[in-house]
């Protein structure tokens, strides 16, 4: 199966985005306080590392699913590699021919 075969649907990226750098700040926290030698930290480092991969892979994704004209407000570079979190604005997305992410909204 090829990577552009699996369909995850751009709602999903963004909850699946948000979830990764939640993680990713969680995680970080082990790396600041468990010694540079333990486990702990040897692990740490080793699933950041891993979301990385997982990142990249999944943006790679969402651009192929998702194109320029199902994203007019550009916020598809925002769901993986930045630190901006989405919050749902609607209930009811309407025009979601028009615009994969309607029932988002860049938070603060």
């Amino acid at each position: 199966m090829l990577p552009w075969d699996i369909l995850i649907a751009a709602d999903d990226h963004v909850d699946i985005g948000n979830s990764i750098k939640d993680a990713q700040e969680q995680i970080l926290i082990v790396t600041r306080y468990a010694p540079d030698d333990s486990s702990a930290h040897r692990e740490a480092v080793a699933a950041l590392a891993s979301l990385e991969r997982l990142r990249t892979v999944l943006d790679n994704l969402l651009h192929q699913q998702v194109g320029d004209h199902l994203d007019p407000r550009g916020l598809r570079p925002l769901v993986y590699f930045t630190d901006v979190r989405f919050r749902i604005r609607s209930d009811n997305p309407v025009s979601q021919k028009q615009d994969a992410f309607i029932v988002w909204a860049v938070e603060g």
